[in-house]
């Protein structure tokens, strides 16, 4: 499908808040809040027209929360490339490595209630796996040395059979005989293996299914009513949803400019091979609480919240334990078949920036909905005083 300039028109965009950022009607009679909506608008429309034209986006849904200007809401482009429905804030998205986040608090959350210690060693929960002598806390922060189970061929050979429903354990045995990375501590790497682990220990200590610990220590607690963990073999997302899209097949090989690959429909990829490093569902509404809540630590204690927040520096990104930051912003991006999703919280000010795309990445490598956040980012100033 070729995506035109009918096809990339906003479809939808609504202004809520006050300055203060309470939930209100928009009063047309108040000159500073119109002004501040406008100041929003103004600065997030033309970053989301440039960029879906310039990396191919279907579609996408955009919130922006500002201390001082309020809360701007927009969907761009279409949720189907077949059909043009138009994309809808309200619908849901594989929020892919999001979903680190999530795992992260539930062991943060059960180490607090001290049913494990962070600087725990991995071996004892899988004594049938080289954990490389690493922690808890190390594959928390990605400073396990641990091989990830999803390198680039394994990403590409999910095209080959999108349906296959992987178990955690098969996901980790991928990994049987890689050497690891570095000796844990001594090094940092994005390794997806580090939370398929996490996952499967809180489930040891609760004996419960990650979805539901979830659900009963996130989800449910912070109102977050559009979110779910599906189970391993369900590859449905509940309506309304986005469908999914990727140029071509291959993750690791991006391609020249011009001319696109086609787009590939990959919205029914079982999701999980992501399992506790990238299988959560979301709306952008939900992401919006969980930016602000992730940073605010309202599900942790201050002190454990202080043990999230310590940032490892060196690698690709400063890493805490489940959270990054990224370019001034704070939370955590995703790369899940078919979508590219970021929630953060802008340090400056606390502006939440939500962005969730319906690709997987632009054709040449570039993440958009990471792009995007950015690019928002520098184009809202901080307010005057």
């Amino acid at each position: 499908m070729k995506l035109t300039a009918t096809t990339l028109a906003i479809v939808m965009v609504t202004l809520t808040a006050c300055a203060s950022g309470e939930a209100s009607q928009t009063d047309s009679t108040s000159t500073e809040f119109d002004s501040a909506q406008t100041s929003l608008e103004s600065a997030v429309l033309p970053v989301i027209n440039e960029q879906m034209e310039e990396m191919g986006i279907p579609g996408l849904v955009a919130i922006v929360a500002s201390p001082d200007r309020g809360t701007y809401k927009v969907a761009a482009g279409v949720a189907n490339i077949d059909t043009n429905e138009p994309m809808k804030v309200e619908n849901h998205f594989r929020i892919g490595s999001i979903s680190k986040t999530l795992t992260a608090t539930v062991v943060l959350q059960l180490a607090q209630e001290g049913k494990l210690g962070l600087d725990d060693a991995l071996a004892p929960y899988f004594p049938t796996l080289d954990t490389n002598g690493a922690t808890i806390r190390q594959a928390l922060n990605m400073t396990s040395g641990i091989p990830t189970y999803t390198p680039d061929q394994f990403l590409n050979d999910l095209a080959n059979n999108p349906a296959r429903v992987w178990s955690p354990e098969e996901l980790l045995a991928t990994t049987v005989g890689q050497p690891a990375e570095f000796a844990p501590g001594a090094g940092w790497d994005y390794s997806n293996t580090n939370y398929v682990m996490l996952a499967l220990i809180a489930e040891q200590h609760d004996r419960a299914s990650l979805g539901a610990l979830v659900q009963d220590r996130i989800f449910s607690p912070l109102q977050m009513t559009g979110c779910s963990m599906p189970a391993q073999a369900d590859s449905t997302l509940p309506t309304p949803y986005s469908r999914s899209y990727q140029y071509g097949t291959e993750w690791d090989n991006p391609s020249p400019p011009a001319p696109k690959p086609d787009l590939i429909d990959v919205t029914n990829s079982n999701p999980s091979w992501g399992f506790g490093a990238g299988e959560a569902i979301c709306t952008a509404d939900d992401m919006a609480i969980w930016g602000r809540a992730l940073v605010a630590g309202d599900l942790l204690d201050p002190e454990m919240q202080e043990e999230r927040l310590d940032f490892v520096t060196g690698g690709a990104m400063p890493y805490g334990l489940g959270i990054a930051k990224l370019n001034g912003l704070t939370g955590h991006q995703g790369h899940m078949s078919g979508y590219q999703t970021q929630t953060t919280r802008r340090e400056s000010d606390g502006t939440i920036i939500v962005v969730l795309t319906n690709i997987t990445q632009a054709p040449d490598g570039e993440l958009p909905a990471t792009k995007i956040s950015e690019l928002i980012s520098r184009a809202i100033p901080l307010q005057d005083k």
